[in-house]
């Protein structure tokens, strides 16, 4: 069924697709650095599982993310309270699944190294923003990773969404290349580049190792 949020959703894509500029920071933590001490609190008790299909009436007006469960590219988590409840949700996604990868993103990600994984799509349900779900989350997560193996997990985040970015930088994930995407009357053109020195200066918290 296509509700108004979908209509919305897809008018707002047509728009981006006829003119736009995006631009995305490429993040990365080493895990063996970035998961020193206890694991981040929530406001709520947590756990950590695979999604379930009977989740998705939490996650229905995500079009993207749909996409991605339709694409069958795994391991899709989601958190939940001590009732079951979906409060959060979010991807890891392994160097298996490159082909995958490439065929879905395209350009918007390099295919990943033996030792990388990929954080993506990250989402809190509304009712439960604010209680520090994400840097929880992206803690279990990356245990996780570090016991498949993996030392690099990688990431992008709009460069506007200052939310995402602290959470991040809490987590020892630190920038490391800018994404840009054009859009010209729905042609798409991705280039990638070193961070230029302004946006840095603009941005001092999100670098602290080259501002101490």
């Amino acid at each position: 069924m296509v509700t108004s949020g979908h209509i919305k959703q897809i008018f707002i894509i047509i728009k981006n697709r006829t003119y736009s500029n995006t631009y995305w920071y490429f993040v990365r933590r080493d895990l063996n650095l970035g998961l020193i001490g206890e694991v981040p609190k929530t406001k709520i008790d947590i756990k950590l599982r695979p999604y379930k299909s009977s989740d998705h009436q939490y996650f229905s007006h995500l079009i993207l993310d749909d996409m991605l469960l339709n694409a069958n590219i795994p391991t899709c988590y989601v958190a939940v309270t001590n009732e079951d409840v979906p409060c959060f949700r979010q991807w890891l996604i392994e160097p298996s699944q490159n082909e995958k990868i490439k065929g879905f993103f395209g350009d918007n990600f390099p295919l990943l190294a033996a030792d990388e994984c990929i954080f993506e799509r990250a989402y809190a349900v509304k009712e439960y923003r604010g209680m520090n779900l994400y840097p929880t989350v992206n803690y279990i997560l990356g245990k996780k990773a570090l016991d498949l193996g993996y030392r690099w997990v990688v990431a992008c985040i709009d460069i506007n969404n200052a939310a995402s970015l602290k959470a991040a930088l809490k987590l020892e994930t630190r920038p490391y290349k800018l994404q840009i995407t054009k859009w010209r009357f729905f042609t798409r053109k991705v280039s990638y580049t070193h961070i230029p020195e302004k946006l840095k200066k603009q941005n001092p918290w999100l670098f602290p190792d080259e501002n101490s």
